[in-house]
């Protein structure tokens, strides 16, 4: 008896340990080098997890399950991580950004007033949950492997034609890898007013680790993030609906559930997991964010609490814009119902309300600076262009409430309405579906407001079903639970062929579907664009002749990114979407990555460069636009003999030049 009760603690960490290396494999079946594995998780234990448990632990002062600790520290430690990197790189020291991470370890080894945090709580989940998360981390990691590794390779031309998403983010990180305060890098004196801290922490794990960019984004970085998103989703639906059941169910529906046959979107996690990157990393540091308003909501927070719920809602704020206009709308429902319902005011959740005001309000100024990046007040933009208003509100009733279906158990309990927890959640999917239902944006972001509140609608729902089976004189009630269960297993299964799909596909092509041929990036431009980073300055601008996806398909759809991804540099314009001026040229069309160029002056002086070379062109561009470096692509029309006579060849390639304008 005694040795089985010795054993029982190591049976626990059995599933976190089978799931890491199944990670590894993965990682390992794909391309990415042992080495760069071993570096990354490093990095990522003692910069960024470790501290975050510690500081966790020290601002709630109080240890919990390990795995919640483990997640929560790690949602934690990405914005800080973050906040200190920027700082170090505005310094012009990036590589001392770890330094602070390492100095908080130390401090919580030293300090014996400290080092209490580093004990657990003792509290241990049943063994079949732990088995439950993990099986679900290994869905996710497989998931990925189905869906986006056998697709895009780390070698050309298996990452010539990745999702044109992925080439923005990768130019993003290289940009904050260089510089802070940063900018647009594809093109010229445009701002950046976007949610970049996925894009930071992926430049800072590149100075920490020594990881190539493309590695950490197409390979490693979403890996952990995956995992505490399952781990701190369950453990939120545990607070929330009070039994240990809820939290893998509230994953499996978070994953999987939707509305019958997708009559309307209701936040698909799967299908975006690693085209949107920001998405995913936002929604796991939001979960401990909840997780911790679940945890205060019904006693008054300490200081400490709040600063911790400061911090996490400033990291929220900085990696997707849709999480804090959602928590603000939560709590002050929340509020409000309190208000309603119980004749006083809710000091708790007028706090947080409060606080989450302040950082939605410093974000806007520091962060966006007013920016909406195409949003805009539209309503009822969702309805067909030949459906009218009634059969729209039925098939977005029919559709969410199919979702949702459990939260009518709330209804029917309506004491469980009144739960601030619940409320909590409530008011997250409300906000989300006010927003979906009165705005628009031309590529449809607005619909990220109802992937962010998916998994606190389920967990609203479970809420209702766990009411109804806790009646137990009830067997009615029991019975609608089932009914309500069984709606939403159904929207689930009428869209199991989105994923199957991909499986089929693997089964039938194998585990890598590569492309076989150059896509937007050709045949030796990676090697083109890193040669030129390793013998450029940060500070140095490169002008190219390529801005158009694909390179030649008038009207030029300007997606073109990865000049300036891969070589780390600035460019005069290469691209110009996904920018505040680009939006506004844009206007209300549905087709803005078509829009044109603003400034048509500076796209011809810089295609005259290409197209008719000569002392006086290319002087234009290094005197008057600062550009030392033209990076041609061969794919699209460039005088080269003309080129080499006014700039001198440094770099050849099959399909890219790299030329150095003559000082």
């Amino acid at each position: 008896m005694a040795r089985s009760a010795r054993r029982l603690p190591v049976s626990g960490w059995l599933p976190a340990a089978l799931t890491a290396v199944f990670a590894v494999a993965v990682l390992k079946a794909y391309s990415v080098p042992l080495a760069d594995v071993a570096a990354f998780g490093g990095y990522l234990v003692v910069v960024v997890a470790l501290p975050g448990l510690l500081l966790w632990r020290a601002l709630r002062a109080k240890a919990g399950p390990i795995a919640l600790d483990v997640a929560a520290g790690l949602a934690l430690g990405y914005p800080l991580s973050v906040f200190i990197y920027v700082a170090a790189r505005a310094a012009g020291v990036p590589q001392l950004a770890v330094v602070p991470s390492i100095l908080v370890v130390a401090a919580f080894v030293l300090v014996p007033r400290l080092r209490r945090h580093w004990r657990g709580s003792g509290e241990r989940a049943p063994l079949w949950w732990s088995w439950a998360l993990s099986a679900f981390v290994v869905l996710l990691f497989c998931w990925s492997a189905i869906d986006f590794f056998r697709r895009n390779g780390l070698r050309w031309p298996g990452n010539s034609q990745p999702y044109q998403d992925m080439v923005f983010h990768l130019a993003l990180a290289a940009e904050f890898k260089h510089h802070f305060p940063a900018m647009i890098p594809y093109v010229v004196d445009e701002p950046l007013h976007y949610h970049w801290y996925f894009h930071a922490h992926l430049a800072a794990a590149s100075w920490g680790s020594g990881v190539e960019l493309e590695t950490l984004l197409y390979r490693l970085g979403l890996m952990p993030v995956l995992a505490g998103f399952v781990v701190l989703t369950a453990y939120t639906a545990r607070a929330v609906v009070k039994t240990w059941w809820s939290g893998p169910v509230a994953v499996f529906f978070t994953l999987l559930g939707s509305a019958w046959y997708n009559t309307v979107n209701s936040g698909w996690m799967l299908v975006n997991l690693w085209i949107s990157p920001t998405q995913v990393f936002a929604a796991m540091i939001f979960g401990a964010l909840a997780y911790l308003v679940v945890d205060i909501l019904p006693r008054a927070a300490t200081k400490r609490e709040w600063l911790l719920f400061v911090l996490l809602a400033a990291g929220v704020a900085g990696a997707k814009a849709t999480f804090v206009p959602m928590l603000l709308a939560a709590g002050a429902f929340v509020a409000a119902v309190g208000l309603v319902f119980r004749r006083r005011l809710d000091r708790t959740a007028l706090i947080a309300t409060g606080l989450t005001a302040a950082v939605f309000v410093a974000a806007m100024l520091l962060l966006f600076r007013g920016g909406s990046a195409g949003m805009r007040i539209e309503p009822f933009a969702l309805r067909g262009p030949h459906e009218s208003y009634l059969a729209m509100a039925l098939r977005l009733a029919v559709g969410w409430l199919g979702a949702w279906a459990g939260v009518l158990g709330l209804v029917v309990v309506g004491r469980r309405l009144l739960d601030r927890a619940v409320l909590f959640c409530l008011g997250l999917g409300l906000a989300a579906i006010v927003v979906v239902m009165l705005t628009s944006q031309p590529g449809g972001s607005q619909m990220y407001f109802l992937s962010s509140a998916k998994p606190y609608l389920v967990m609203a729902a479970l809420a209702g079903v766990a009411a109804l089976l806790g009646e137990p004189a009830r067997w009615w009630r029991k019975a609608l639970a089932f009914v309500l269960l069984a709606v939403m297993l159904g929207g689930a299964w009428t869209i199991v062929n989105v994923y199957t799909k991909p499986i089929e596909e693997t089964a039938a092509t194998g585990a890598r579907d590569y492309p076989r041929r150059g896509g937007q990036i050709p045949g030796g431009g990676v090697e083109a664009m890193r040669w030129l980073r390793d013998h450029s300055s940060p500070d140095d601008l490169i002008a190219t002749n390529v801005h158009c996806l694909p390179v030649a398909s008038p009207p030029c759809d300007s997606r073109s990114f990865w000049v300036a991804a891969y070589a780390e540099r600035r460019v005069l314009v290469e691209g110009w979407v996904y920018t505040d001026s680009a939006m506004k040229m844009a206007g209300k069309r549905k087709d803005y990555q078509r829009a044109p160029y603003w400034s048509p002056e500076i796209l011809a002086a810089n295609d005259r460069a290409f197209t008719a070379p000569s002392g006086e062109t290319v002087d234009v561009l290094r005197d008057e636009y600062g550009v030392r470096w033209l990076a041609v692509d061969r794919r699209v029309p460039a005088d080269i003999i003309g080129l080499a006579a006014v700039a001198d060849l440094r770099f050849a390639d099959r399909n890219c030049l790299v030329f150095e304008i003559r000082r």
